[in-house]
């Protein structure tokens, strides 16, 4: 005889989080679930987004050396309203500091309102974002995912190489990630740094 749910079991898969940016043409919104930002300076390598590995000018990237510019890049999880799909929203340094001067101001994202567009309707436009409070007494919203965790698999890095770092911005937790064997930034083992 079935033993019938209505929901999956609690702990037999791993989530999945969809890393979602600003679209071009329409507007996006969604609910913060986490409390902070987290964030990380990228590269744009072989049509993908790789951290890179430079904390202090005599730290070697790989990425850095050949000439790859660098971009910092901010995370927040978030339900969007159109849908109600827990995500993992993707900004650059602009929309930081809107969300910033909220946490300035609440204390905490968690519960945050926001919508992010592009006034220019182009996929590499400007995006602004505002936010808004929202009634949370009315909120059920769900625990935040571990966004560095999720980054690392996306990544293809393991855990125990990534860490904290200090950042000028006491609001932003950032990430630093030393080389691993067998990650997703490099083409292959032996383009690995030594």
């Amino acid at each position: 005889m079935p033993r019938w749910d209505n929901a999956p079991p609690i702990g037999t898969d791993q989530p999945s989080f969809r890393i979602v940016r600003t679209p071009p043409t329409k507007s996006l919104m969604g609910l913060i679930t986490c409390a902070d930002i987290v964030g990380c300076a990228t590269h744009f390598v072989q049509n993908r987004t790789v951290p890179c590995e430079k904390e202090h000018e005599d730290d070697f990237c790989q990425h850095c050396q050949v000439g790859h510019s660098w971009r910092w890049h901010g995370y927040v999880s978030a339900i969007l309203t159109c849908s109600h799909e827990h995500i993992l929203f993707e900004f650059t340094r602009p929309p930081a500091d809107t969300f910033k001067n909220y946490l300035h101001y609440s204390g905490t994202l968690r519960g945050c309102l926001f919508t992010s567009r592009r006034p220019s309707g182009r996929p590499n436009g400007r995006v602004v974002v505002s936010c808004k409070s929202v009634d949370q007494t009315t909120l059920r919203l769900p625990e935040p995912p571990n966004i560095r965790n999720i980054l690392c698999r996306v990544w293809n890095i393991k855990t125990e190489s990534v860490s904290s770092v200090s950042t000028s911005h006491q609001h932003v937790k950032a990430l630093k990630v030393k080389p691993s064997n067998g990650d997703g930034r490099y083409k292959s083992p032996a383009d690995q740094p030594k």
